[in-house]
């Protein structure tokens, strides 16, 4: 009679344990976005240059993260997990990919970064919503995908901010996010 209790105790311990890690991946993705992507999305020639050095993924990793365009990915160790950075080549294109982390504090964290101007943006800079769609992949499950764009009066470019779920526990990549500067 008194298993039954510590059984179920140690199994609700176990699964909030998990719910916590989850989230603690999506805040460690968070931060790398937001110290990589977001940080040098004007100037990624910096973050090319702090990465001078750092050990890359080999050619034959690094494809799958570049989707079969030309780049460079690194991995990026953290206590909560390893991500991925990836740069394309002659692109204004920096993306970060997290084989695991709890999609929707992901997508909280990610609207809090870049919908909300008093964070993020400076006085003048317009923040719109641009996408909002969920669709079925056949290596990721459901996938949801949102994106905002910053664009300021009179600007020649926009900067698109863009992030996908899949909370599908077979999922190959739970949370990727990128980053963008496009031309009007």
């Amino acid at each position: 009679k008194q298993v039954l209790p510590v059984l179920l105790t140690a199994l609700f311990s176990a699964e909030a344990a998990l719910a916590s890690d989850s989230r603690k991946q999506a805040e460690s993705f968070a931060d790398i976005y937001a110290s990589t992507c977001i940080r040098h999305m004007a100037n990624l020639d910096s973050l090319r240059e702090k990465l001078q050095g750092a050990p890359q993924l080999p050619p034959e990793k690094a494809i799958h993260f570049l989707a079969g365009r030309e780049g460079q990915a690194w991995p990026v160790p953290d206590r909560h997990g390893t991500y991925v950075l990836t740069l394309q080549d002659g692109k204004n294109f920096c993306a970060v990919h997290a084989r695991r982390a709890d999609t929707e504090a992901a997508k909280e964290l990610f609207v809090n970064l870049v919908a909300n101007p008093e964070v993020q943006a400076r006085p003048g800079v317009e923040v719109k919503q641009v996408t909002s769609e969920q669709h079925q992949t056949e290596v990721n499950g459901l996938v949801e995908t949102i994106a905002y764009e910053w664009s300021a009066p009179d600007a020649t470019r926009t900067m698109l901010f863009m992030l996908s779920v899949a909370p599908s526990g077979t999922a190959q990549v739970q949370v990727y996010g990128s980053a963008s500067i496009i031309r009007d």
